[in-house]
């Protein structure tokens, strides 16, 4: 297939299209005859848990709500349509305008039965191969500058202003500003759970009852202070240095331009190029998982980032199996990303559980500060070593606040730069473990 005719693909199944009504490249009306077969399915209640249940309602109503938000004037900018994916499936839930068993079935088809793994790990894989080998090497020795930056920036001044507000300085290390740090659910907020109950004596599920609301509200800001800054990085008048628009590095004068991504254009796009990329993605989450079992102090994503990592800068892959990782990446960004924020919503966020912490103004005003903190100690470093603040506000300070891998792909739909996915998984893995040291140290000393 020419080059010419991917593009021509690629735009029928465009999912904000301009000229004629059409929804991922359907006509319009045919679409919301689709969208109505399936919710009298759902609230039939007569889908089976599996795949294809699963898929099919997480992404039909991603890409409505993806469409609809992104012609929402003003809002598009800001993120619209991941916005309305990752809040409308949990507030219907929550109001009861959809069953719960819309919540059990994406529950179970991105968790248990592992979609998660296998589009997040596309994502991952994908975006690394598909990189600049230069740019890769460049970026990655500088950038834990501004994670660090971040991590101890949001630990000491949201220590000292939940200890002015009265919350606490241990309480609000503790309880908000490590958790919403550390990585993510199942990542951070649980074995830090465990550390806590070892130090205090509580139960670890009483002890994960106090922490996973401000991952889930922080998750919920980042994903709002993403599509800010995607909108800030827009503006014409924009600072110098402000927005690199999906670059991260900064070039000085007369330095070589490096591209986020390597020049694959020789090998065209084909259907067997999306069989290689699956089983060189899934191969490359083995790896991880054998190792992250011969040596469980990561995470096993960690691990398939440094595997990635390493094919891609000692060149250990031909292009044409690069680019094919690359086309792997682009299908499931493309058709995926939908159906993974309505699976996170609908299946993964509680709004009961958020509301609850509404109630009280400290927690809330904390959880807020300490993403703002992140992004704004991660840009200020980040332009120190060289990067776009917008790009490493992202990378280093969303990546550590969001709710890890699935929360990564949010922020990165909302900020319209799926590109830093790698950095992201650095700051929500080994920036999240990091997180986990830090903490397990304090512990017996201040809680």
């Amino acid at each position: 297939m020419s080059n010419l005719k991917q593009e021509e693909v690629l735009e029928d199944y465009d999912l904000n299209p301009k000229q004629k009504f059409k929804i991922a490249g359907i006509e319009g009306p045919i679409f919301l005859a689709i969208v109505a077969v399936l919710l009298v399915g759902v609230y039939m209640e007569i889908l089976p848990m599996n795949f294809a249940s699963g898929l099919i309602v997480s992404m039909v109503l991603g890409i409505l709500l993806m469409w609809i938000g992104d012609q929402i004037p003003v809002f598009n900018t800001f993120g619209g349509g991941p916005i309305l994916c990752i809040l409308i499936p949990a507030l219907f839930l929550f109001w009861g305008w959809l069953p719960e068993s819309v919540g059990t079935l994406t529950d179970t088809f991105y968790n248990e039965i592992g979609f998660s793994d296998f589009a997040v790990t596309g994502i991952i894989v994908g975006s690394i191969l598909s990189m600049d080998r230069k740019m890769l090497m460049k970026v990655g020795a500088r950038f834990f500058v501004p994670l660090l930056g971040a991590v101890i920036s949001a630990l000491l001044i949201g220590g000292l202003v939940g200890h002015l507000v009265g919350f606490g300085f241990s309480r609000t290390i503790f309880f908000v500003v490590g958790p919403i740090m550390g990585g993510g659910m199942a990542a951070g907020a649980v074995p830090m759970a465990e550390i806590f109950s070892s130090t205090t004596g509580e139960s670890s599920g009483a002890v994960l009852a106090q922490i996973a609301p401000a991952v889930m509200v922080g998750n919920m800001v980042c994903i709002l202070a993403a599509g800010a800054l995607n909108g800030l990085g827009k503006r014409k008048n924009r600072l110098k240095n402000f927005s690199g628009d999906g670059q991260i590095l900064r070039l000085k004068e007369g330095e070589e331009e490096l591209n986020l991504k390597s020049d694959n254009s020789a090998f065209p796009f084909t259907i067997n190029s999306l069989i290689i990329g699956i089983i060189v993605a899934t191969t490359i989450f083995v790896f991880g998982k054998i190792v992250a079992e011969l040596i469980p102090t990561f995470h096993s994503y960690v691990w398939i980032i440094l595997g990635a990592a390493a094919l891609k800068i000692f060149n250990l892959l031909p292009g044409y199996i690069e680019k094919a990782a690359e086309d792997w990446y682009e299908l499931i960004t493309k058709a995926w990303v939908p159906a993974i924020l309505v699976a996170i919503s609908a299946g993964m966020i509680d709004f009961s559980s958020v509301m609850d912490i509404l109630t009280n103004p400290s927690y809330i005003s904390l959880t807020v500060m300490t993403v703002i903190i992140a992004v704004l100690a991660a840009g200020f470093f980040g332009l120190l070593v060289g990067f776009y603040f917008v790009e490493s506000s992202i990378s280093a300070g969303l990546g550590m606040a969001d709710m890890g891998g699935s929360g990564d792909v949010a922020v990165l739909s909302a900020a319209e730069r799926m590109g830093l996915m790698p950095f992201l998984q650095i700051s929500s893995r080994i920036g999240g473990a990091m997180m986990l040291i830090i903490l397990s140290i304090l512990a017996p000393f201040l809680m």
